[in-house]
């Protein structure tokens, strides 16, 4: 009998010993994972860190184009996102994350790739406003249709002798010539507004999963994003404005290219709107600096005066960048269209010019 109780007494020992064990290895598995959590979100913000101080030396630079190696975050998924005048970038599954109201970042929705490349150029409205930043990687494939004279000054100015500052970018007649590649996303450039809207996706790129592509589309000052839906396109969003001026360089037209949606877009845009509306301001002073200056029998003051003069064109464009961030950004177009026609006229008479 006394025998049985002491089998009893170590078989109950026992299973304690491997309860109390088994709650002390929970404990310190529990306590590593909790550790490598926050080092991993210790690091995440580290980098992101870093991300943010490279975004904004990037931006300030003007017209500069750099690489970012991204080393052991290549196999990490970045986002971007613009919601409400605040852009914010993340690695996917991590709760840091990098907020920025002043700054348009023009960027995919998602990058994971070896490299990313940056590149800045000086946004006019007509006069300069602030430096755009675009966002790209070596595996962000753009592949461009149309006649539009755009297509070419884009593959000029997006070459480069240093391959690993080069943007992947394609000419192509049709969507049939689209080798999607390896690429990690691919973004159909439709420049004359003819071969997405309506159009059926090929088989070589309805294979593609669907997030893997996207399209946007222009017409005229009118530009829409498209999704991938299996073998048809399905348009995003509403069509948004494109908020620049013709001629070279144009960064809202680049900016829209690079943005992965239309909301994402007018978001980032109306950052620059917001320091517009300050730059107008001032330059509402200035022009009644220079009426009271210049006497009314100067020829100068003449062109300051009148219908589509300086003054008054200065007035419609202050009012107008106030609409285009509310509503409506084709007035502003028109608006900053006669202004810039207005200086120049000062500059052809010899006169000192608003800007």
């Amino acid at each position: 009998m006394n025998s049985k109780k002491a089998q009893v007494s170590v078989t109950f020992n026992w299973i304690y010993i491997l309860i109390a064990g088994g709650i002390i290895l929970l404990f310190f598995v529990g306590i590593i994972v909790k550790q490598k959590s926050i080092s991993e979100d210790k690091l995440s913000s580290d980098v992101l860190n870093s991300l943010e101080s490279i975004f904004t030396s990037a931006g300030v630079s003007e017209k500069t184009r750099n690489y970012v190696d991204m080393g052991g975050l290549a196999e990490q998924e970045l986002y971007f996102e613009c919601e409400e005048g605040v852009t914010e970038y993340g690695i996917e599954g991590k709760g840091v994350r990098i907020q920025n109201a002043m700054d348009p970042i023009f960027a995919p929705k998602n990058i994971k790739a070896p490299r990313m490349i940056l590149w800045s150029l000086p946004y006019k409205m007509p006069f300069r406003v602030m430096n755009f930043l675009f966002v790209s990687s070596s595996n962000t494939k753009y592949s461009l249709l149309g006649t539009d004279q755009f297509v070419i000054e884009f593959l000029n100015a997006t070459d480069d002798r240093d391959p690993q500052l080069r943007i992947n970018r394609e000419l192509v007649s049709s969507l049939d010539e689209i080798d999607p590649g390896k690429n990690y996303h691919l973004r159909v450039v439709d420049f004359d507004g003819l071969n997405i809207p309506g159009k059926p996706i090929p088989e070589t790129l309805a294979n593609l999963n669907d997030e893997k592509i996207s399209a946007v589309v222009f017409n005229g000052l009118d530009v829409s994003y498209y999704a991938k839906e299996g073998n048809k396109w399905v348009k995003e969003g509403e069509t948004v404005t494109l908020v620049s001026l013709s001629g070279e360089r144009q960064a809202a037209k680049y900016a829209a290219i690079f943005s992965g949606d239309g909301s994402s877009y007018m978001c980032n845009i109306k950052k620059a709107l917001k320091r517009l509306s300050y730059l107008d301001e001032i330059y509402l002073a200035k022009m009644a600096e220079m009426k009271e200056v210049y006497a009314p029998q100067h020829p100068c003051y003449l062109q300051l005066i009148g219908d589509k003069s300086v003054d008054t064109s200065l007035d419609i464009h202050s009012v107008a960048v106030g609409l285009c961030q509310t509503g409506s950004c084709k007035k502003l177009v028109e608006a900053a269209n006669d202004l810039r026609l207005a200086n120049n006229q000062l500059r052809l008479a010899s006169c000192i010019s608003l800007y």
